[in-house]
């Protein structure tokens, strides 16, 4: 099986500038706007010449590539007026701008001193906030990694399999006319694989797959340079029942504003809630249009997206991009801290 680090980075291919100049031209107000963060995402991965993947550039790379996935589903989102999946896009890039932050907050908060003529940072203390900032970004990579694992674990377990490979469900249906034409009635014709010996197969199949995967993270969590944080992420798991999130790598009680508090943006947290809700389901005037004499269901109407909502993801994206292009010159350029 493969190490992570022999592995060749494979890169998107990226517009030229001409090409992005011509795209943008054609483009107005938030449309344009947002094309032009887009623009500012893919310069990102022009800044670096590497051809082999290390634990730190993938981790960059997993927050870039949610980032314009996001941005991009936004930009077809707003062209067709589909307000929740701009709430729903919002929640997640909201919490990726703290990753962001977390990542980068060694660096940032490393201290002054004064000098006879100038206020400077001292050598030292600039390696190490480096240091420290690739080492944020190897636990993110080893925290994503983690997290896919225990999906996969949960995909084979064999509560999992028992209920998604059980023919017998679909046979008692088929088996009964009655119960058949009550089905369909309903949901339609019931096209569904009972041959057993199939599905045995096919059930293995899925088990080989997923159990290749969780053997293939194993092994890139043992590289030297994620071990100890594959280690924390065990101890971890023992103490929080369920999910964790990324910051309780680094504070155990973490929690989001506890993380907007210490960055001054705790006023933020309505609209992570409100995100929040539309994806929980808990909400009623998300989805339900309330007047002083009239009350009915809240419709996507094409080309009348929510442009609030659009603003604050194309900023979001702008950040995490701002930030990303920070980690790349300041910190990953210098291949003495990646040792």
């Amino acid at each position: 099986m493969i190490k992570l680090g022999d592995l060749e980075l494979q890169l998107p291919k990226l517009p030229t500038d001409e090409e992005w100049i011509n795209a943008i031209n054609e483009l107005q107000g938030l449309e344009k706007e947002a094309t032009n963060v887009r623009a500012k995402g893919y310069t990102l991965l022009a800044a670096f010449n590497e051809s082999k993947a290390t634990s730190e550039r993938i981790g960059w790379l997993n927050l870039w590539a949610k980032t314009i996935v996001a941005l991009e589903s936004s930009i077809l989102a707003y062209q067709e007026g589909l307000d929740w999946v701009l709430q729903s896009v919002l929640r997640t890039t909201f919490e990726w701008v703290l990753h962001c932050r977390v990542l980068f907050e060694p660096f940032s908060s490393t201290e002054p001193e004064k000098s006879k003529s100038k206020v400077v940072v001292p050598i030292r203390s600039r390696k190490d906030s480096q240091r420290k900032t690739v080492e944020r970004l190897r636990a993110y990579a080893a925290w994503c990694l983690w997290s896919d694992k225990v999906l996969y674990r949960e995909l084979i377990h064999r509560k999992t399999l028992e209920g998604v490979w059980n023919p017998n469900p679909a046979k008692k249906i088929l088996d009964n006319e009655k119960d058949k034409e009550g089905y369909e009635r309903l949901f339609g014709t019931l096209v569904i694989e009972t041959d057993e010996e199939k599905l045995n197969k096919d059930r293995k199949e899925m088990v080989r797959l997923y159990r290749n995967k969780i053997a293939r993270i194993d092994k890139w969590l043992q590289d030297p340079q994620l071990k100890s944080w594959s280690e924390k992420l065990i101890k971890l798991s023992k103490k929080k029942k369920g999910a964790f999130s990324f910051f309780n790598l680094f504070d155990l009680d973490a929690t989001i504003p506890k993380e907007l508090m210490k960055y001054g943006l705790r006023f933020g947290y309505a609209t992570y809630s409100k995100s929040s809700m539309g994806l929980h389901g808990s909400s009623m005037e998300q989805f339900i249009i309330i007047g002083d004499s009239k009350i009915g269901p809240k419709l996507n109407r094409a080309n009348k997206a929510d442009e609030t909502l659009f603003e604050i993801v194309i900023s979001d994206c702008n950040n995490i991009f701002v930030l990303l292009g920070a980690l790349n010159y300041f910190v990953l350029k210098n291949e003495k801290v990646r040792v």
